[in-house]
């Protein structure tokens, strides 16, 4: 199993949505089109300091490389390379090999999440941030399922701030000072110095209470037994 990401050169993307179909026009022209383009001087330079690092498979200075493909200069058409990587080593070279888009003035976008890795072209509304350290701007509900379901005793929390600095977060088990089993999530949307917790033993019930902070709907003020609460 592969893990990829896609770099392109080009103007920023609004958002995710923007990249999303920036990606899927650049894919069907340079990789699911017959007409294979040369990469571009600056595509060509990313796949290279890619290469500097980790070198191909199948040689043998690539013998520990992370790539799953070679060559890798290979998957590179026209602005956009499109490339896998080995599932066992993603986060942490994925990481790095997005940092290094953004060092050379690329995008970098990751399918598996439809998310962008570089900075967007656009202020953002939410974020979305947990124990697994990726942020995600503006996220929608699914995505925002997708990384609560995994809140647990490994990775025990998530916040979802508002640009105004309001949040909700919820901690898993006794890391968060709550039971084994439980979920204790905690809100601030009124006064800076005033949060509220309530304790719940259900994600799905955490998950609601996310979106409906992400949605604006007031009834998250009014479905859990929210007590104050002092960090």
């Amino acid at each position: 199993m592969s893990y990829d990401l896609a770099v392109w050169e080009g103007d920023r993307p609004a958002n995710d949505v923007a990249a999303a179909a920036e990606f899927e026009r650049l894919y069907d022209r340079y990789i699911e089109s017959d007409d294979a383009a040369e990469p571009t001087a600056r595509i060509a330079a990313y796949v290279t300091a890619l290469l500097d690092r980790f070198p191909d498979i199948g040689t043998e200075a690539g013998a520990d490389s992370p790539w799953s493909t070679g060559p890798l200069m290979g998957e590179a058409s026209g602005p956009l390379v499109y490339f896998p990587m080995v599932w066992s080593r993603c986060e942490e070279v994925s990481a790095w090999a997005a940092h290094l888009a953004e060092e050379h003035g690329l995008n970098c976008y990751d399918p598996q999440w439809n998310q962008l890795r570089t900075p967007w072209g656009e202020p953002w509304r939410f974020e979305l941030t947990s124990a697994r350290g990726r942020p995600f701007r503006d996220p929608d509900p699914d995505v925002v399922r997708r990384v609560l379901v995994q809140v647990s005793a490994d990775y025990y929390f998530a916040v979802l701030t508002r640009a105004d600095d309001w949040d909700i977060q919820v901690g898993y088990g006794e890391r968060a000072g709550t039971r084994p089993g439980w979920y204790a999530l905690d809100r601030r949307d009124s006064a800076p110095d005033q949060r509220y917790r309530a304790e719940v033993t259900n994600v799905e019930e955490v998950i609601r209470a996310f979106v409906g902070f992400l949605e604006d709907n007031p009834t998250v003020a009014l479905r859990f037994p929210w007590r104050p609460y002092a960090v």
